[in-house]
């Protein structure tokens, strides 16, 4: 099996094109009372990232009645955040973080104190 490598480079400031219209479809879905493309939607991979309450809200809206008045005001205040945050600048006052690879070992004196207790054991259990 092999591994698909995603259409656009991940940016974890703002919400991707993709996102928000998956957001859109699944506003729509509740407004229309459209139970299948709920069901749908919430059953693909982009669901795992919305937040607990809203996908309470969408699971009460999934199993309601379509004579329900009731409005989707959390998944409509999540899409309106998500589209602040794709609309806004881009930070640029933070400064890049170098991030350098190195290796990590045990320090000496903690492998020679194993060692130390390993032995202490094997003499209490003779």
């Amino acid at each position: 099996m092999t591994r698909r490598t995603p259409t656009e480079p991940m940016d974890w400031e703002r919400p991707s094109d993709r996102f928000l219209s998956y957001l859109g479809r699944l506003s729509a879905a509740c407004l229309e009372a459209d139970r299948e493309e709920l069901e749908k939607l919430m059953r693909m991979r982009l669901s795992s990232h919305l937040p607990r309450q809203v996908l309470d809200e969408l699971e009460y809206f999934r199993r309601t009645t379509p004579a329900n008045l009731r409005a989707p005001l959390k998944l409509m205040r999540y899409v309106h955040k998500m589209q602040q945050l794709a609309r806004a600048p881009a930070d640029v006052d933070q400064m890049p973080l170098e991030l350098r690879e190195r290796n990590i070992a045990d320090p000496p004196a903690a492998v020679s104190r194993r060692a130390g207790r390993e032995r202490k054991t094997s003499d209490f259990n003779d």
